[in-house]
């Protein structure tokens, strides 16, 4: 199915001058737009970007039947429709002199709304799909019309149907495409007038005179890469709930909780609730779902470790990780046998081995240049490399505050943010080889590195480039299964969830740029299902967000690169 990404390339307003300039600045062979001509109605423009550097303006006409390119040429029924058939079939699109135009890649129009009614240019059997898991009548949402460019569609939940309202622009205005006198038509400036005006007046009438009530919008959370601060300013907003005024992240995430906590009982954690497996649990309320679990293979102690699979896929990227809580005593050499069994070659993570005077987790590796036996593996610390300024302890901060005052100083891990140690490991059949061990230590459990009331760029900047070094090393691929990240902080959930969040976004944007399409809530949802309760807190959720936001704007606008 044709995605809001291949439908975004419709442009309302802008002149040919206009057009020239984006597609310049693209710099991309075939990148495309297609907009409103200015000198014959009922037509429009596919302006594509050639490989030798011009831009080939190309008219097409709207008729009756669909739209086409002109005489004895192929008819569509939507815009839609006929793009994506000259970007399937290369060749079939061609200059007079028979040379042939590829389309590539789109230029996205500006959204018409953050708002989250607004559901892009998605399909009617999408529309369908969607208002037909809501049971509540005038259930609505917003979609880019098919049949016209740059109008669009109230699609309304009724009780034996869904309506369609069409939303006409032009000229700077919005209004219904309804029957009455120019002067009895209420207009407005911008698309959330119109809808806001009529959720309080709660009717709008259509051109047959049925009347439909506005009651709920059906929300979507996508938006684009690029337009990720104006998402985070809206999510920022105070806004009116039952118990007084809470940000749009606070109801976001609860609402993201709720959908989860009911999904999660379609899981079952019957291994990690065995009486046997017990001790192998740091806590005794987080465990693994049965289905992604991981099972210890050929090991003759046990099969069970607190560990899921996690998987992500987009669009044929893909990467697999392991979420498990950080080591206990009991629990070291499982560790290392399953880290032979998966064959992995990164770990990350993300937490002390003591905070605020709490064991997080066993130390499960030996000092600098030594080595050490577990259980029938043998592990070599062969490097440690430090990185980053050293901490500052704030007074405000909670680990500082669960000090006893004479610990009110700089611990021994405070003279880095983050450290990458180099692992050999070598199996009881002589197998051998290097594993990259990174442990973030500027992330204190059930916190995130965000400032009290805002953004903090300085701690986003140095967990953006552990990300980003993690990256250079583990490149990802479509072979999801040969070689997993481990991913652990103290109880496997909270900051662990948001690192594979983070992680998994990045490489999509990495992969496919700033136009790609991104659902956070959907994606926390997908990762839940594998491993319950990850991104614990709503400050973890909002830095995935900040993270997100924080590393477009150097995608934007690159000022250096990471010393190697």
């Amino acid at each position: 199915m044709t995605s809001r990404l291949a439908r975004g390339f419709f442009h309302r307003d802008l002149s040919v001058l206009e057009t020239e300039k984006l597609l310049q600045q693209k710099n991309t062979p075939g990148s495309f737009l297609v907009r409103p001509s200015r000198t014959k109605a009922d037509a429009y423009v596919l302006s594509v970007r050639r490989a030798n550097g011009e831009i080939t303006h190309i008219r097409i006409q709207r008729t009756n039947e669909g739209f086409d390119l002109g005489e004895k040429q192929e008819c569509f029924s939507t815009l839609y429709d006929m793009i994506d058939h000259y970007r399937r079939n290369v060749g079939e699109l061609r200059e007079k002199n028979n040379e042939i135009i590829e389309l590539t890649t789109p230029i996205l129009a500006q959204m018409p709304t953050l708002e989250k009614y607004y559901h892009g240019a998605i399909s009617h059997p999408q529309v369908m799909s969607i208002l037909n898991k809501y049971e509540q009548n005038g259930t609505f949402l917003v979609r880019d019309s098919e049949t016209t460019p740059g109008d669009y569609v109230i699609c309304v939940k009724t009780s034996d149907n869904i309506a369609n309202i069409k939303i006409r622009y032009s000229n700077g205005q919005w209004f219904l495409d309804g029957k009455g006198r120019q002067e009895q038509i209420d207009r407005f400036k911008s698309l959330d007038d119109l809808i806001h005006f009529y959720l309080k007046h709660n009717i709008l009438v259509t051109m047959n005179g049925v009347a439909f009530r506005l009651v709920k919008p059906c929300t979507s959370n996508w938006f684009y890469a690029r337009d990720v601060h104006q998402r985070c300013e809206y999510l920022s907003k105070l806004i009116p709930s039952q118990h007084g005024q809470k940000t749009g992240f606070s109801l976001e995430f609860e609402l993201l909780n709720q959908q989860t906590e009911s999904q999660s009982l379609i899981y079952h954690k019957k291994h990690g609730e065995k009486q046997e497996n017990s001790i192998r649990n740091r806590f005794k309320n987080i465990l693994p779902y049965d289905e992604t679990r991981i099972i210890l293979k050929k090991y003759s102690i046990t099969d069970y470790m607190n560990a899921n699979r996690v998987r992500t896929y987009y669009e044929g990227i893909g990467r697999e990780y392991i979420a498990t809580q950080g080591p206990l005593p009991a629990t070291i050499n499982d560790f290392w046998h399953m880290v032979q069994q998966e064959l992995v070659k990164s770990i990350v993570m993300i937490t002390r081995e003591i905070e605020g005077m709490k064991n997080k987790c066993a130390r499960y590796w030996p000092d600098l240049h030594t080595t050490k036996q577990y259980g029938t593996i043998k592990i070599e610390n062969i490097n440690e490399t430090n990185y980053g300024p050293p901490q500052i302890w704030h007074n405000t901060s909670r680990a500082y505050r669960a000090l006893p005052p004479s610990s009110q100083q700089l611990l021994k891990d405070d003279d880095c943010c983050y450290r990458l140690r180099t692992l050999r490991i070598t199996t009881e059949d002589k197998r051998t080889w290097d594993i990259f061990h990174w442990q973030y230590l500027a992330w204190g459990d059930h916190d995130s590195p965000l400032g009290s009331n805002q953004r903090d760029n300085a701690q986003l900047d140095i967990l953006l480039e552990f990300l980003e070094r993690i990256a250079q090393i583990n490149l990802i691929g479509i072979n999801m299964n040969k070689s997993p990240m481990i991913v652990h902080c103290s109880a496997g959930i909270g900051r662990s969830g948001a690192t594979i969040a983070i992680d998994t976004i990045l490489n999509k944007i990495r992969t496919n740029g700033l136009d790609t399409e991104i659902d956070i809530p959907n994606l926390v949802k997908h990762i839940r299902s594998q491993r319950s309760g990850l991104v614990q807190t709503e400050r973890q959720y909002e830095l995935i967000y900040r993270m997100i936001e924080y590393f477009v704007e150097k995608f934007q606008h690159p000022t250096h690169n990471l010393t190697k």
